[in-house]
């Protein structure tokens, strides 16, 4: 009896649920519902968000959250906002408002219609059919209709077949399996269009020459269902229990199906089926496309995100063809981004968006073996998403017609891409003798997060083989922050890293060349040496040189030698009386660091000229051995040539110059930081001291007598770090060297407000052998060793405007003081 109650209880709410299908809803309305731009860095905030997806109780995602890294917009209904802050506050989630109304921009999305069909609005299913119909009869024998599936509720799935001749190969496109993503259906049903009515010679080309199977929608009842009730609706509209409907046709595909990227929860949006092909959809339409002779191409059109996919969703292992679909690929959006500038990535689906299993392109490829298989994620990278303005319909269509044209003239391209090759090879060979001034227009720099190993990973072998980027900081942790600079022919393939990889990057500048042109500006150099602009070598040794004269008997010259290129390497000696403890300062070492010897300078004539009370007690108490410019060669190059450039400049290799010379001392040399790769930034030299800058530094530094104090300066990140850079062990005085760094990184921060960090180098900031703080320690074992990264935390990084010089040399001043007068309380001095 009781199992005949519960078959009845069962029934009647599947009748209820059933009668309840048959009803006109009304349709779905976002007043007021609100959509967050959520950012995930933690595995607890994804989590969380995986389980909101789950039991979604109101809300909506708009893209999966499925990566580290990523972000993702979700919908939260009015009643849920006092939830989804709390839930914010909690997991510390960064989320900030993308639409405060989301039925305002659906409003927005439907207005425009006509009583013709156009590109000016987005049309219902019946409008899209009408339309065929049309062309079916204005071009009877070259449009014939196709009916290329059935749903679940009855309707066709169709379209039209063209075709000017016999014998062409097939070209299968697709839109609107995603029931939401309008743009595709729009986009399809227009290059249907321009196929039969342009003028063209390139559109005629490949109408004529190929048979054309256009289905715009692919998924009829889900189509219509966002008309009609729900905008947001994805799926297919079968039932799967008494609560939920529908199933993710692009999930339902039997080839590989369920291996990623799909869910068994039949009320998730990426619900696979309880089966392959379970949904008629599907069903049919592979089906259908079985038929189609000689296919030669597929086009699967979706949004958003802006990118050309190609197989597999399950693997990120290449397919058989994987590398002519991405040369193929590469050349169709750089044609697709031509004309309106729209950015596309390319790449293998697991890799470029996220694993997903059982979709018709990895079905036509995998199954029929199709060479040309290409899914497009259209318009655009998230402002919208799915509900593209219909404003950008016809530019959308546009741009996606050009690279399908493209797509087509691949071979061609190729030849003429190699003939392009060898003459830019032979031009960059006649080039080579005459350097320009290198020029950072439209160079972009971006601070880039390094959240999990393969991350960094991928930054490391970026540094090792730069192709043109260049990093600020070196990526050597997770965790950390770099800076990194991107070149313009990278973008997109820095857009499609980001994608990849779920890199998290904030946009510092959009034209590294104007922070360039604005630190360097002429205007702001006197002809009296100071401090309200960057000087060049020359203009240094030359104050340096006046200084020794001024003061006679207290500034002492200093040339410990000549650089690879023939400099000298110039300091002084400043010593009010015999018997001093020496302190040594050594700034530009790395020579785009420009702040360094600035402050050095500044320093120096406060040294000289101060007349406040405790800078004249360390300036004559102790002698000061100051060289500004370490690394002349480098540093000159900055000026002349390359900003950017941080090396020596010997000849390291046929190809690459220079090594880092504060990874070349002899002191732990290569245990870690350092890379043995000439053209690196941090290539440590062919071995200790192999780099006559250093050796000649070292050598004079061993004959300072009664040295008790070496300071080195370098740029950008605010940090007082202490030895040693190779190993976090402590070294023999960490304690007292730390207690002294902590009071005057304190004492720093009281003029400005400037917040600087502690610690030994390989915990403060990364591990990082061979440098000179490391060998002062540790072979001449000086008691007080500190090295600076001055100011700034990465706004401007190497970049600092010259009004930042004075503020950044006095509250460094002010910290010397204390790491002198400290260092006497140990004794030390």
């Amino acid at each position: 009896m009781t199992s005949l109650r519960a078959v009845a209880a069962v029934c009647g709410l599947f009748v209820v649920a059933l009668i309840a299908t048959q009803i006109q809803a009304d349709p779905a309305r976002y007043d007021n519902y609100r959509v967050y731009k959520v950012l995930i860095e933690r595995v607890d905030q994804l989590e969380l968000l995986q389980l909101i997806e789950q039991r979604p109780d109101g809300y909506t995602f708009l893209s999966d959250p499925v990566h580290l890294n990523t972000a993702v917009k979700l919908v939260v209904p009015p009643h849920k906002m006092a939830e989804f802050q709390e839930l914010a506050e909690r997991f510390e989630l960064k989320a900030t408002v993308a639409f405060d109304n989301l039925q305002a921009v659906i409003e927005q999305q439907m207005k425009g219609r006509r009583e013709t069909f156009g590109w000016t609005a987005y049309h219902p299913l019946e409008d899209i059919y009408a339309w065929l119909d049309t062309l079916i009869a204005e071009y009877p024998g070259i449009v014939t209709p196709i009916v290329a599936g059935e749903t679940y509720e009855g309707r066709q799935i169709r379209g039209v077949k063209v075709s000017y001749k016999a014998g062409n190969p097939a070209v299968f496109t697709e839109g609107t399996i995603h029931a939401r993503e309008w743009i595709s259906a729009a986009t399809v049903t227009w290059v249907l269009n321009e196929l039969l009515t342009s003028q063209n010679a390139e559109v005629r080309n490949i109408a004529e020459n190929y048979d054309w199977y256009v289905v715009p929608v692919a998924n009829p009842d889900g189509y219509v269902y966002t008309h009609t009730t729900t905008r947001l609706w994805r799926k297919t509209r079968s039932r799967q229990n008494v609560l939920c409907l529908g199933v993710d046709p692009n999930r339902n595909w039997d080839y590989k199906f369920n291996q990623g990227g799909t869910s068994v929860n039949p009320c998730s949006d990426t619900f696979s089926g309880p089966s392959p092909f379970s949904e008629i959809e599907t069903r049919t339409l592979s089906a259908y496309i079985s038929t189609i002779p000689n296919l030669s191409t597929y086009l699967d059109f979706h949004s958003a995100g802006q990118l050309l996919m190609v197989p597999y969703g399950h693997t990120t292992e290449p397919l058989d063809n994987y590398n002519e679909l991405m040369d193929i690929g590469r050349k169709a959006i750089a044609k697709l981004q031509e004309r309106h500038g729209s950015v596309y990535l390319v790449g293998n689906i697991a890799e470029i968006i996220y694993v997903a299993s059982g979709s018709s392109l990895d079905w036509v490829k995998g199954t029929l073996q199709t060479p040309l298989t290409f899914a497009y994620e259209l318009r655009d990278t998230g402002e919208y998403g799915f509900l593209l303005p219909p404003d950008q319909i016809i530019a959308t269509a546009e741009e996606t017609l050009d690279s399908i044209i493209l797509q087509n003239q691949s071979s061609l391209l190729r030849s003429v891409s190699m003939k392009i090759s060898l003459v830019c090879l032979v031009l960059a060979l006649v080039g080579a003798a005459v350097a320009e001034k290198a020029r950072y227009d439209n160079y972009r720099l971006y601070q880039v997060r390094i959240a999990t190993e393969s991350q960094l990973q991928l930054l490391q072998a970026i540094e090792q083989y730069p192709d043109g980027y260049r990093f600020w900081s070196d990526p050597v942790k997770v965790g950390t922050e770099v800076l990194m600079v991107v070149p313009p022919h990278q973008r997109g393939h820095f857009a499609e890293l980001r994608a990849t990889y779920g890199l998290r990057v904030r946009l510092q500048s959009e034209n590294l060349q104007q922070l360039f042109d604005d630190e360097a500006r002429p205007s702001l150099r006197k002809e009296a040496f100071g401090w309200t602009a960057y000087y060049r070598t020359d203009a240094i040794y030359s104050w340096l040189d006046g200084l020794v004269t001024s003061y006679p008997g207290i500034v002492t010259p200093l040339n410990i030698g000549n650089s690879y290129e023939g400099r000298p390497i110039k300091g002084v000696k400043v010593s009010y009386k015999a018997g001093n403890k020496a302190v040594f300062l050594e700034s530009l070492i790395h020579s785009r660091e420009w702040i360094s010897g600035a402050t050095v300078t500044w320093v120096l004539n406060e040294l000289l000229t101060s007349t406040d009370p405790k800078v004249r007690q360390i300036a004559e108490n102790f002698d000061w051995y100051v060289f500004p410019v370490t690394n002349p060669d480098g540093y000159e190059y900055t000026h002349t040539t390359d900003r950017q450039w941080r090396k020596t400049r010997s000849v390291a290799s046929s190809l690459c110059r220079g090594a880092d010379p504060n990874r070349n001392w002899g002191y732990n040399f290569m245990q870690g930081g350092a890379s043995s790769v000439p053209c690196s930034d941090t290539f440590a030299g062919a071995s200790a001291f192999s780099e006559i800058e250093t050796r000649q530094l070292s050598d004079y530094i061993a004959t300072i007598e009664n040295m008790s104090t070496y300071l080195a300066f370098h740029a950008y990140s605010q940090l007082l770090l202490i030895p040693y850079g190779h190993t976090t062990a402590r070294l023999d005085n960490y304690d007292e060297t730390m207690a002294i760094g902590t009071k005057a990184i304190n004492k720093l921060r009281e003029r400005f407000g400037t917040t600087y960090k502690i610690g030994n180098i390989a915990e403060a900031i990364y591990v990082a052998s061979g440098g000179s703080i490391d060998w002062v320690k540790g072979v001449l074992r000086t008691p007080l060793v500190y090295a600076y990264e001055l100011r700034d935390l990465g706004r401007f990084g190497f970049v600092l405007p010259p009004d930042q010089i004075i503020p950044t040399a006095q509250e460094t001043l002010d910290s010397i003081i204390v790491i002198l007068e400290e260092g006497s309380t140990y004794g030390y001095h």
